[in-house]
């Protein structure tokens, strides 16, 4: 048998940690469950007037399971769909797997623009210990020059390595 992956997704100030199946990057902190009981209606990032609005930190990692004896070569990268003009998503590799309590200012991890891990080749490289890689924290920027409306479905590809 083969590793089973689940995206999981560490929240609060705990953390909480729950497997989800995709990450929503809003105004609002994920207070329970996952990012599906966060409503993104109801949370968008307002485009302020000058200057950037941050959206909360969303702290992920790969969760392994199932029966395999290694992992290794865990790396994460965008693997396709592009933010509008005056958006940006940044991420970042935590380099541990210590959790921080996410924020809606500038984020000290996620700090490298989308476009310069767009392909496997560019991938953060990610440490792997009992059944979890290290965090990726993403972060969305919206610029006031940004245009309203949703940005779109951006997807995002774990790889590794296993015996």
């Amino acid at each position: 048998m083969a590793a089973v992956f689940d995206f999981s997704e560490s929240y609060g100030a705990g953390p909480t940690t729950a497997d989800t199946d995709y990450v929503n990057l809003l105004s609002a902190s994920i207070a329970s469950g996952s990012d599906t009981t966060t409503v993104p209606a109801a949370n968008p990032i307002v485009i302020p007037p000058s200057g950037t609005a941050y959206s909360y930190e969303r702290w992920i990692r790969g969760h392994l399971t199932g029966t395999f004896t290694t992992i290794s070569d865990v790396k994460f990268w965008k693997y396709s769909g592009t933010p509008g003009t005056g958006v940006t998503i940044n991420g970042g590799d935590k380099g541990n797997q210590t959790y921080v309590t996410a924020v809606n200012t500038v984020s000290s991890v996620a700090t490298t623009a989308h476009g310069s891990w767009d392909t496997e080749g560019e991938a953060f490289a990610l440490g792997y210990s009992t059944a979890f890689s290290d965090y990726v924290v993403l972060q969305l920027a919206i610029a006031s020059t940004a245009a309203s409306g949703n940005i779109g479905t951006m997807q995002y590809r774990f790889g590794w390595n296993e015996v």
